[in-house]
């Protein structure tokens, strides 16, 4: 009897269940919840407030396909603090040619979908851009994808773990610089062949809808054909149909040389299970070979090949259950103490990990209050300590604000706003005299106190006359 792979398995049901979607609801849901970048780049207030009301094209097409005018637009740039020394530039895309992207994803989505689930492919995704539930059948979930990422690292880690004992190395390899690098024309290639769209009749032939989305993503970048904006949804699918052309083309390469294997891919993040080191050195060749056809490249420095058991799970997590292995109902200022020290060692060891996400939640409760027992003697210390995250994850930054937020909103946080304030408030004018690095900071701070009509209470902002400017705006 043979057994059936886990991963095959959340392949074909994860084609399956995106098969069942509704492209009007597709495009309702592309036009709201996933036209600004995820939760934790922007505060709540960046939200979509009106679209219209029934599916629209601003852009045209004529019957001929020939001619196809899109107005030229840049991208509203987002600068979110990736390190002390770097940014992430997220782009927001201008809502009519947003709108049209999502149009021509949405009514070609049988289309769009066999091209992010090739029949000749191997390799599983674990990133499916928008939400589904196996047990809402047919249904846009809520939730962005993208929120989930730890559940789906999961997942990936327990389905490679099943099929690795056939196996005796794993690959690791990431695509460097995915999004900017992205060449708009390589969108048709994936979607209908390179061969096929390249044919004089097909070329700037606008009735292929691979042409007409590499059309909307330049001119939505000044006409720029290098690149595609992170953060919206639109660009994650367009990401996945060409790693998913990619994948393809690996797949041909490692047949051709009949090596066995097993893959999965998290957007542009690969873990290959081979039986020999040399098999794990032609599969980093053969994926290469596939990338170079799209325009892309391997990031040498994150490319590696392991001795199974090493490299198939996350040291970090193993770590951070040995000093969290059973969950807790509450924590003690004790217990919160020593697990915090043993968080910021472990991310010390393991930067720019996940370590810090996973402490704040299980330190709060499902609907976010914190599981700490503060009072007066431990008030400022767990403030205090919970602010100095910051520093280490700033993207874990609106977490931090959201269980201050129920502090303050709690019996015990009302009767003590006064000196919630007063520490949020020294924290903040520490952060202003160098507002352009911390602007970021700045912002999910204003938010949080005029969200919840605080800044009257503040008393120091005199000292500084930039501040109430600052949280205005």
């Amino acid at each position: 009897m043979s057994l059936v792979s886990p991963i095959s398995s959340h392949r074909d049901q994860t084609r399956e269940l995106a098969r069942g979607l509704a492209w009007r609801d597709i495009y309702n849901w592309l036009l709201s919840s996933g036209y600004y970048p995820e939760s934790y780049v922007l505060p709540p207030c960046f939200t979509v407030t009106k679209k219209p009301a029934r599916p629209t094209l601003f852009y045209k097409i004529p019957n001929n396909g020939k001619k196809y005018r899109v107005d030229r637009h840049e991208c509203v740039n987002v600068h979110f603090p990736k390190s002390d020394l770097t940014d992430r530039t997220f782009g927001i895309i201008h809502p009519q040619i947003h709108n049209d992207i999502a149009y021509h994803i949405s009514r070609n989505w049988e289309v769009i979908v066999d091209a992010m689930f090739p029949s000749d492919s191997k390799v599983s995704s674990y990133s499916f851009p928008i939400p589904i539930d196996a047990t809402n059948p047919g249904r846009v979930g809520f939730l962005r994808s993208g929120r989930m990422i730890y559940e789906f690292l999961n997942m990936t880690e327990d389905d490679l773990a099943a099929v690795a004992y056939r196996y005796a190395y794993v690959v690791k390899a990431d695509i460097k610089s995915f999004y900017p690098s992205i060449y708009t024309h390589s969108i048709a290639w994936a979607i209908h062949g390179k061969k096929m769209i390249r044919q004089p009749a097909n070329l700037h032939n606008y009735l292929h809808v691979g042409n007409r989305l590499d059309k909307l993503f330049q001119n939505a970048n000044d006409g720029c054909t290098n690149g595609i904006p992170i953060g919206p949804v639109v660009s994650d699918i367009v990401s996945e149909i060409v790693a998913s052309a990619v994948d393809r083309l690996f797949c041909r390469e490692m047949a051709k040389m009949a090596i066995d294997y097993e893959a999965v891919r998290f957007k542009d993040d690969y873990r290959i299970l081979v039986k020999t080191s040399e098999d794990g050195k032609t599969a980093i060749k053969a994926l290469q070979k596939s990338l170079k056809e799209y325009n892309l490249e391997l990031s040498d420095e994150k490319t590696q090949i392991s001795s199974l058991p090493n490299g198939l799970f996350r040291q970090w997590v193993s770590k951070y259950h040995a000093a969290y292995p059973r969950k807790l109902r509450s924590f003690s200022w004790k217990q919160f103490r020593e697990l915090y020290l043993c968080v910021i060692a472990i991310d010390k060891e393991y930067s720019n990990t996940g370590v810090i996400d996973r402490f704040l939640a299980d330190i709060t409760k499902k609907d976010g209050v914190p599981r700490i027992r503060i009072d007066n003697s431990n008030l400022e210390k767990v403030i205090s300590m919970l602010l100095m995250l910051a520093t280490l994850r700033v993207k874990a930054f609106p977490k931090v604000i959201a269980i201050i937020e129920l502090l303050v909103r709690s019996r015990y946080g009302q009767q003590h706003k006064k000196q919630i304030l007063e520490y949020l408030e020294a924290y903040l004018q520490r952060l202003v005299p160098d507002e352009e690095r911390n602007k970021y900071l700045i912002a999910w701070i204003g938010y949080f106190l005029v969200s919840n009509d605080l800044i009257k209470h503040l008393k120091g902002t005199s000292k500084n006359k930039r501040l109430p400017e600052l949280l205005r705006t």
